[in-house]
């Protein structure tokens, strides 16, 4: 037991060791917590101390000498957590009087970072300056001073310097503060004009600025452009690193590195110029800016790339191109020379050199020496690469074409805005090639220069077809004009075995010329642009040859079937009129001749047409649209789309004379048609026509209204018409009919497909027959026989009235009056010539005078008059015989029948 207890005695001493371990523990966090409490007391202690004592308006006073203007400050806190930390909350600095009225600076809060160092030793030292959301308004006023000029300190005064007048109000200042780094967290730089605010602003402005030795500063800003009222999408980003000078020395010297990466062009050019011009594409910029004495000199490089139209998809070929220049800016801000600069495209470049001046607008001096004269001393231009930017900015230009050849030139650009003073341009080896073209084009080395007095071509050809096998040739001249007149004169004229090698040609370019038309065959022209310094401001003049002798040309429009072929004429153009004399055509099936005249470029042509012989089944040929459709379209009518039926020119306005030597509508002839044409747009006007008609005369009016569902309106009056001759040429008529007729009659149709005709035609008229005859049966003898008999029955006169609707010809008022008989009835024929009549003869006595004057007066109504309801003018019976008459009309069956209500 004894040495048990002996050893427990040394090892009892431990076990209370943790316990003053313990207690100590917490004596340090009671040490640490009354730190804190006595930290946060020292904070708010000095943050009310400085808030309401003196020491509030010394702050400000000192704010008031860094920034160099009135400081308000709506709060002040202080903590000893950072540093120590001043913070100024809702801060604005006021501006100098020189550069207007509105704020110099505002800012959420401003936090100044103290200095230790400088507290022990009794002064104040600010370390880190940071401005949270601040806004900055960066003015130049009309003398061109800078605003920010007055921001930084400046050093101490020496001599017999004073502060400048604008500071007099200020608190005196023993010694200058000296600003350890200004950091600027989500700010904004408004940019003004004296008292005009710029619509351009810089936001989401991060950085840094910190002294870099005496009176110099590096700063390290980024930020993102914007414009007000313009929306962007992608902006960039743009950074300034470097360093600068103080205000001693006017912010001298200074080297500044600048970059504006991840822009897009659109959006520069929406910032820049506050439009959209419709370019797309990726920019990226850099720029190295360093002083030189009063001036500066400018090193940059722009890249630019897959530049293309808005309204074009992307392309691997799209344009690139590199700017590289090297500039120096005069002290006034308003000269720009250009020492050196490069464009460099794939396989392409140009070099320029001169001088920019904009300190006013003036148009641009030809002089050599001029001030303001750059000039592009040197340039290759490789036609693949002309391409490529044609292909980028117009919509059609064929995939498959190549451009092959070589241009170089030089410019001189003078004025502000910048303009083309001179300059010429060399081409060799151009040769255009591709799957549309029917044989390669080649232009020939040429030259083209401008000055003064305008653009001028050297004498070119370009030649259609390999070498040795030429199939036409263009040539383009341009005399100098004299230089007293400042006009230049533009040549272009030739002739080409196949007018489609010249519209392949435009069509490879995306230059859509014929419009949808198809124009094949020889063509000559010639044209001349004078009177203007520059030919596309001039009104062409000239004349376009179709066709030669040994072959016309064809065109083939969009709403035509079939193509007008042979054509050969003459156009002539001036700068108010066209003029084209057709020699001949075939078209329609008809060779057809005639003038065509407009006075004024947009007016409405006149013409005076003729031909032939024209047959209504040829122009059914040519305009249906069903003609187009192939047989699966009419086999499957539900695999295609409605056929295009507005393929007839919306805008085509003329009118005129059509003389036809004949009009077919089969198996009829009418000789000598004449009449007054008039066409707006869909809707066609045949009016005041006329021709003979098989003995007689025939006249009327045609309407057409060519829509989706076309409608015609045709009005017809006939006289002294022979029937024996008009039946003679039909082969169900023939030697049915004689007698001389008279009368009028309209008709109404609509429909695409003759059988939509055929259904839908109505019509109305009335009808006069002197010495009438029915040569295929005597209705006499077959009434007494109560059977067909055959022979002729001759009447002095039939008259009746008569319409048709859905594929029948009703007849009213039906009296056949001969010298021994009369016959009245009605009835109906269909258009499969099954007749279905009801007649009866009329005693001399039961058909007075009165009778005759009444169906007499029926022949003198209008058309439209004859189906009114009301009581007949013949006379009626209430009981009596008749005969019906049914079957062909050639054969028909008479039976006799009773019927007491009397005829129809």
């Amino acid at each position: 037991m004894s040495n048990t207890l002996s050893d427990t005695v040394p090892h009892a001493e431990p076990l209370e060791r943790p316990r003053a371990q313990s207690a100590s523990w917490k004596r340090w966090l009671k040490r640490l917590l009354f730190l804190v409490m006595l930290f946060w007391a020292a904070d708010y202690v000095f943050s009310l101390l400085i808030q309401h004592s003196r020491l509030r308006g010394a702050l400000t006073g000192r704010l008031e000498s860094v920034f160099g203007r009135p400081v308000e400050v709506g709060s002040y806190s202080f903590s000893l957590w950072h540093g120590p930390a001043l913070e100024a909350r809702s801060l604005e600095v006021g501006e100098d009087v020189r550069f207007g009225r509105e704020y110099f600076l505002r800012a959420e809060s401003l936090t100044v970072r103290l200095r230790w160092q400088s507290l022990f030793a009794g002064r104040l030292e600010l370390g880190t300056l940071s401005l949270s959301r601040p806004s900055l308004n960066l003015v130049r006023n009309p003398d061109g001073d800078w605003n920010l000029a007055e921001w930084l300190p400046r050093p101490a005064m020496q001599g017999g310097q004073t502060a400048p007048a604008a500071r007099a109000s200020l608190p005196a200042v023993k010694q200058p503060l000296r600003i350890g780094r200004i950091e600027v967290d989500s700010g904004r730089i408004n940019f003004k004009r004296a008292e005009d605010k710029l619509p351009f602003a810089l936001a989401s402005v991060n950085g840094y600025l910190e002294p870099d030795g005496p009176g110099r500063w590096r700063l390290d800003l980024a930020a993102i452009p914007s414009r007000a009222a313009v929306i962007v999408q992608q902006a960039g980003v743009l950074h300034m690193a470097g360093h600068l000078g103080g205000t001693s020395s006017r912010l001298r010297p200074a080297a500044i590195d600048f970059s504006w990466q991840g822009a897009s062009i659109s959006d520069v050019l929406r910032l820049t110029r506050s439009r959209d011009y419709g370019i797309r594409g990726t920019l990226a910029l850099a720029v190295n800016a360093r002083t030189l004495g009063d001036n500066w000199t400018l090193e940059g490089r722009a890249e630019m790339r897959q530049l293309h139209s808005w309204d074009l998809a992307l392309r691997p070929d799209n344009p690139s191109v590199n700017v590289i220049a090297k500039t120096k800016l005069d002290a006034s801000g308003s000269r720009l020379e250009v020492l050196e600069a490069t464009l460099e495209a794939p396989r392409s470049n140009a070099h320029a050199a001169g001088s920019l001046d904009w300190s006013r607008v003036r148009a641009p001096d030809f002089s050599a020496q001029a001030d303001g004269l750059l000039q592009i001393t040197s340039s290759e231009i490789a036609l693949d690469d002309a391409l490529a930017w044609i292909r980028a900015f117009r919509s059609g230009v064929a995939n498959d074409v190549s451009l092959r050849g070589v241009a170089k030139g030089a410019a001189s650009f003078g004025g502000w805005p910048p303009q083309l003073s001179a300059g010429t341009l060399a081409i060799s080896g151009a040769e255009l090639n591709g799957t549309r073209l029917r044989v390669p084009i080649r232009l020939n080395a040429t030259e083209i220069r401008f000055d003064q007095r305008g653009i001028h071509f050297a004498p070119a050809a370009i030649t259609f077809g390999a070498a040795g096998a030429l199939q036409g040739q263009v040539t383009i001249d341009s005399p100098v004009a004299p230089a007293r007149t400042g006009y230049s004169n533009l040549r272009i004229a030739g002739h080409v075995a196949q007018v489609r090698d010249v519209l392949a040609g435009a069509s490879a370019f995306g230059w859509n010329i014929s419009r949808g038309w198809d124009v094949a065959g020889p063509v000559g022209f010639d044209f001349v642009w004078a009177g203007a310094r520059y030919p596309w401001q001039a009104q062409p003049k000239g004349n376009i040859l179709w066709g030669d002798d040994a072959h016309g040309t064809s065109l083939h429009a969009p709403f035509l079937n079939l193509p007008v072929e042979e054509i050969r004429a003459r156009a002539d153009i001036t700068g108010s009129s066209r003029h084209i004399a057709l020699t001949s055509a075939q078209g329609f099936g008809a060779r057809w001749t005639g003038t065509f005249d407009r006075r004024v470029p947009d007016g409405e042509w006149q013409f005076a047409l003729a031909a032939d012989r024209l047959a209504v089944a040829d122009v059914d040929r040519w305009l249906n649209p069903r003609w187009r459709e192939t047989f699966l379209d009419r086999m499957l009518p539900f695999l295609n789309s409605p056929s295009p039926v507005n393929a007839a020119p919306e805008g085509l306005r003329a009118s005129g004379r059509l003389s036809l030597e004949q009009f077919v509508l089969a198996p009829f002839v009418v000789r000598r048609v004449a009449g007054d044409v008039k066409i707006a747009g869909r809707n066609i006007d045949f009016a005041d026509a006329g021709g003979d008609f098989y003995g007689g005369k025939i006249g009327g009016t045609f309407k057409a209204e060519l829509g989706a569902a076309p409608v015609y309106r045709v009005g017809l009056d006939f006289s002294h018409v022979d029937l024996a001759a008009m039946s003679a040429v039909t082969t169900n008529f023939s030697n049915l009919f004689a007698g001389d007729a008279s009368g009028e009659v309209s008709f109404d149709a609509s429909g695409m497909t003759r059988a939509d005709l055929l259904n839908s035609i109505a019509c109305q008229g009335t009808a006069r027959v002197s010495a009438a005859e029915l040569r295929s049966i005597s209705l006499e003898d077959s009434f007494h026989d109560v059977a067909r008999r055959p022979g002729n029955s001759a009447f002095r006169e039939a008259t009746a009235v008569f319409s048709c609707a859905e594929r029948q010809i009703q007849f009213q008022n039906v009296l056949l009056s001969g010298a021994s008989q009369k016959i009245e009835g009605s009835g109906s024929v269909d258009f499969s010539q099954n007749l279905d009549f009801r007649l009866r003869q009329l005693p001399d006595e039961s058909a007075p005078r009165a009778g005759s004057a009444s169906n007499a007066s029926l022949i003198s109504r209008k058309p439209d008059e004859l189906n009114k309801p009301g009581k007949s003018d013949l006379p009626q019976k209430t009981n009596g015989a008749f005969f019906q008459l049914t079957g062909p009309l050639a054969a028909p069956v008479i039976a006799r029948k009773v019927n007491t209500a009397g005829p129809r």
